[in-house]
């Protein structure tokens, strides 16, 4: 290794061990060593610009410093606030539909959800044109480091370490380049723990590649997205003490009652204090408090959890900042960092995102991009994040993405706004939890028109007078004529965008991993009747064998019932039945079988006790394996439940036939049809391959 290398992996270990205090030390360390050695990548590098596109989870600006909010005080975020300091800050910057997977495959295509397929947290189709694969074909070195969260294996990368999901905190796992899985599923990727804190591991990554990776001959186009400071919020040990005897400053709207909004406020479950996935509810610490002292409460240990892992990010941000200026690359290296999209941080007593109020529109954006945006510049010019992939293709010189929604604003890079760009942008969520009904709406740089469209109720909002968005003026008189103007913009981009408002994202386009059954029908029930169930199957990977569901849903939807999802299937060698949608209904009947070899399974239900037989030899019984049926599914051979990929896939291999009959068959019928026999009995479904 050489010596600067080395130098940096002891300063890491050092920083992750001792905290902040000792990076001071170690940094100064760094810049003398630095200054002895004669490493400058910089002149190893083409004219091209480089690209490092940071991303942090949930990272609104509220708490980006350099935006001013009321926490810029008590928890600056001062290497972020460099790229403002030495480029331009953002502050119109919006996100198209706020929540996490559709955000980054709007980044990712320049296209809105429902041209891209990704409405909720689906996977992203790869075979349409994305930012990576367009930025490869044209000679660039791609990476990504860190959370993908689009559950489609990569496409156009030439090394990746991800996040498999949402990746946990603290020695998280991560898929690497050469460790997907043929299913084409992120999630079922050979998987590899490392030790530490997220932030600390991703940001060490992106420097490994920075140090060890990037060609002589080749601009590199980095993604380093940090999981942080998405929920639970579980930061690294150093910053215990970081904002302990601190109050954290409230929001005016902290005890919001919504007086006056439409019902979507008054039924969600984000509110800080929600028992909604226990987020912020803090109970053992605030079981002894009450009313408006319990939300109180609730709010500072919310934000102290938050603020000390947008430090995490900070401070890492700023290793990979000292690092390009140390190795001569930050010359010729564009850097933006932005958050997936907005966040609450108990504006209007919510956390989370989702709803169209400033707070959970708004993205922070920051770029620096030496000798072209002039430092410490902003811009008032209202982009979305459609855009991203268009600007950084004509930073560099490409043609935008074909199929585009987005529009480049490298001209808005210069501190003017041409007189043609946009004065409005759409915005559209499509239901998925925490009760927050979907919604679509316009913005411009005055004025906020929300609609309801499931309880078909509207917000109006004149943003000059009431910036925290409390006063709904739908019914106002005055003003009717500014409504009925927006309406009609509304529309009017609603036809420019090609967005159905009777779309309800329950079809996504997910591609080659969309869930297609080899056979498909509503007559056959996997309740707690007796029925007999027999497939014949030769396996490469695995995948779902059969499954009980509606193959066309996803998670979430408003009619999707999640009791009763029941599915068969292979994965890592074990043959696994699963009634239900996590891993607490997976039960295990038989492992080592992902061999290439010809097998038999069988499912048996008599008089409520389940038998499973493989190759005609019982492995697992039971009297409560299965729940109800639910009559709305059906029966799918060869395909599994499409939303994530997190509970089946596809069946890679092949299955040859599957036998039902509505009635329990014997331990001999069953031999019987592993040697190649058929029962006499009428089948109620006889499907062959």
């Amino acid at each position: 290794m050489e010596p600067m290398n080395t130098l940096r992996k002891y300063i890491y270990l050092f920083y992750s061990e001792w905290g902040s205090s000792l990076w001071i030390i170690s940094f100064a360390l760094s810049l003398i060593f630095s200054a002895c050695t004669n490493e400058d990548k910089s002149q190893n590098k083409t004219q091209r610009p480089n690209v490092i596109f940071i991303m942090s989870d949930d990272h609104t600006s509220q708490a980006v410093s350099a935006y001013g909010g009321r926490l810029s005080k008590i928890s600056p975020t001062s290497n972020i606030d460099r790229l403002a300091d030495e480029g331009m800050l953002f502050k119109n910057c919006f996100v198209t539909n706020s929540i996490c997977t559709p955000s980054r495959a709007a980044i990712m295509t320049g296209k809105y959800a429902h041209k891209n397929g990704v409405y909720k947290f689906t996977a992203l189709d790869q075979t349409q044109p994305t930012l990576p694969k367009v930025m490869q074909a044209d000679g660039y070195q791609t990476a990504f480091v860190g959370k993908y969260h689009l559950h489609s294996n990569p496409v156009g990368l030439d090394y990746f370490s991800i996040l498999p999901g949402q990746g946990d905190y603290h020695n998280p796992e991560f898929i690497e380049k050469g460790n997907e899985h043929l299913s084409g599923w992120v999630q079922q990727g050979e998987k590899i723990q490392y030790e530490g804190h997220s932030s600390d591991i991703i940001a060490t990554k992106a420097l490994d590649f920075l140090e060890n990776e990037i060609s002589d001959d080749q601009p590199f186009m980095l993604f380093c997205h940090f999981k942080a400071p998405h929920d639970t919020w579980d930061y690294a040990a150093r910053y215990e003490d970081f904002l302990a005897d601190v109050e954290i400053p409230e929001p005016d709207n902290l005890f919001d009652d919504y007086e006056g909004r439409s019902d979507a406020l008054k039924t969600q479950l984000q509110f800080i204090g929600s028992k909604w996935g226990d987020h912020t509810n803090f109970e053992e610490q605030t079981a002894d408090l009450k009313g408006k002292a319990k939300r109180e409460k609730q709010y500072q240990l919310y934000m102290k959890k938050y603020l000390r892992c947008v430090r995490g990010v900070d401070d890492n941000v700023g290793r990979i900042l000292d690092y390009l200026d140390e190795s001569g690359l930050a010359e010729n290296t564009i850097v933006m960092y932005t958050g997936d999209q907005g966040f609450y941080l108990g504006e209007h007593g919510l956390y989370d995102k989702r709803f169209m109020y400033e707070e959970g529109l708004r993205m922070p954006f920051l770029v620096r991009w030496p000798g072209e945006v002039e430092q410490g510049s902003t811009s008032d010019g209202m982009i979305l994040n459609v855009d991203f992939a268009p600007t950084i293709l004509e930073a560099v010189g490409l043609p935008a993405l074909e199929g585009t929604q987005g529009k480049s604003f490298v001209p808005l890079l210069s501190g003017d706004i041409p007189t043609d760009w946009r004065t409005s942008m759409y915005y559209r969520y499509y239901y998925s939890h925490f009760e927050t009904e979907p919604h679509f709406g316009i913005r411009t740089y005055d004025h906020k028109l929300i609609y309801y469209d499931k309880i078909d109720q509207w917000e109006f909002y004149d943003l000059n007078k009431d910036r925290a968005e409390m006063i709904n003026q739908y019914n106002n008189p005055a003003h009717q004529r500014i409504v009925s103007d927006l309406k009609e913009e509304l529309s009017s981009l609603q036809i420019d965008l090609e967005d159905d408002p009777k779309d309800d994202g329950s079809n996504p386009n997910i591609g080659v991993l969309t869930a297609r059954p080899l056979f498909q029908t509503l007559d056959v029930s996997l309740g707690l009747q007796d029925i007999s169930v027999l497939m014949k199957f030769r396996t490469k990977v695995g995948g779902t064998l059969f499954s009980k569901c509606r193959i066309g849903d996803i998670p979430w939807s408003v009619d999707f019932e999640l009791n009763g999802i029941k599915t068969l299937f292979l994965r890592e060698g074990d043959l696994i039945f699963n009634d239900g949608w996590d891993d607490d209904t997976e039960l295990r009947i038989a492992q080592n079988m992902a061999d290439g070899q010809l097998h038999t399974v069988a499912m048996i239900v008599d008089n409520g006790v389940v038998n499973f037989y493989v190759d005609g030899k019982l492995k697992l019984t039971g009297t409560k394996l299965l729940s109800e049926d639910n009559a709305k599914h059906t029966f799918n051979i060869g395909a599994g439940i499409d939303f994530t990929g997190y509970q089946g896939y596809n069946f890679i291999g092949e299955i040859s036939s599957c036998l039902v009959y509505n009635k329990s068959l014997n331990e001999k019928e069953v031999r019987e049809f592993n040697k190649g026999s058929i029962s006499s009995d009428k089948q109620i479904l006889n499907w062959q391959n």
